[in-house]
């Protein structure tokens, strides 16, 4: 049995639920919004649709020959899916095909639904598009400077972020226009943009993490990561960023006047790489997976020692949080899933 380090005193491990072998690595996991649904994105390119009360596979298809990259569902339970074989799909929620969505390079690495599910955007080498749920083409952005890295939704639909080489771009949604561009010289690799919509946070090729004040344009930069930070996550309320690029998970506070000149908490337990962040619905709770095989479960307001533990099979890969906040689905390279409780 692998192991952490010191947990707080008086908490334990994890409630373990159902376990799914879902057959290959697991590149990406969602859950639906309703926290009924749990979809699986398969290195061998397969998509698994699993009820979450039970852990029962509701249906599985070989979506993207060469491997499945990204899933994602809509408010209204509408599954899209990206692969290597440079196309993005939507699903229906019995796994009826509804739209195949042609990419415009190689593969498609991301595939994002606004909050009101009723447009989709995928990214596919250097150019984002935006689609009706029903598969019919909105518009395209232009082409980035690079291969886009990630994107992310403003909460209210009418804005996408867009990073790559070069930087952040802003595309409103009504014209495909390019509203704002905060200019990064440097390669940034993932995104995640803030629930309050205030901030956009990046994590670079140079083993740092950028974010930029929407507000006044102001960026800033957090360095001393070993490795190239691609794991980040936002609490509900905006507050905490946490971040990781080695074993340890960097929680950065945005209260007040933000975290400028204020160090950051440290949050140490694992013994390998973090490779998942993920905080809870409405609550302060944040879960990390790593490559040691172990999540932990931290309360970062309180302290700086994980609370709650659990490990799987192999290396974790993704984890989400079910909608009332105490279930999480974890998934590892293995294809493990696993319904844990708090």
């Amino acid at each position: 049995m692998p192991s952490v380090s010191a947990v707080a005193p008086g908490k334990t491990e994890l409630g373990r639920g159902w376990l799914l072998d879902a057959g290959d690595y697991v590149v990406d996991l969602a859950m639906s919004a309703d926290g009924a649904l749990v979809a699986a994105a398969l290195g061998s390119g397969e998509v698994v649709c699993v009820e979450a009360k039970s852990g029962d596979v509701c249906w599985r298809a070989a979506a993207h020959p060469g491997g499945a990259l990204a899933v994602a569902f809509s408010r209204d339970g509408l599954l899209a899916t990206a692969g290597q074989d440079g196309r993005a799909r939507i699903f229906g929620a019995r796994g009826d095909s509804i739209a195949d969505l042609p990419g415009a390079g190689g593969w498609v690495d991301h595939v994002a639904w606004a909050p009101s599910g009723e447009l989709l955007a995928t990214s596919s080498g250097r150019v984002v598009r935006l689609w009706t749920a029903r598969g019919e083409p909105r518009l395209e952005t232009g082409a980035h400077p690079s291969t886009v890295a990630g994107i992310a939704w403003r909460s209210d639909g009418r804005e996408i972020a867009t990073c790559s080489y070069g930087g952040v771009h802003l595309w409103t949604v009504e014209t495909g226009a390019r509203a704002r561009h905060f200019a990064w010289k440097g390669s940034l690799v993932s995104l995640a943009w803030s629930p309050d919509d205030a901030v956009i946070a990046c994590g670079s090729q140079d083993a740092s993490v950028h974010f930029w004040r929407l507000s006044t344009g102001n960026d800033s930069e957090m360095r001393g990561y070993p490795f190239k930070p691609k794991a980040l996550a936002w609490d509900g309320r905006g507050t905490m960023l946490a971040t990781a690029g080695d074993a340890t998970v960097t929680v950065w506070m945005f209260e007040g006047k933000g975290p400028e000149g204020k160090p950051p908490k440290q949050l140490e337990g694992h013994l390998a790489l973090c490779t998942a962040l993920a905080f809870a619905p409405r609550s302060g709770q944040l879960a990390s997976g790593a490559e040691d095989m172990g999540i932990l479960v931290w309360e970062p307001r309180r302290g700086t020692k994980p609370v709650r533990f659990a490990f799987l099979r192999d290396a974790v890969t993704k984890l989400v949080w079910h909608p009332d906040g105490k279930r999480l689905v974890a998934a590892d390279a293995s294809g493990h899933l696993m319904m844990l409780t708090s």
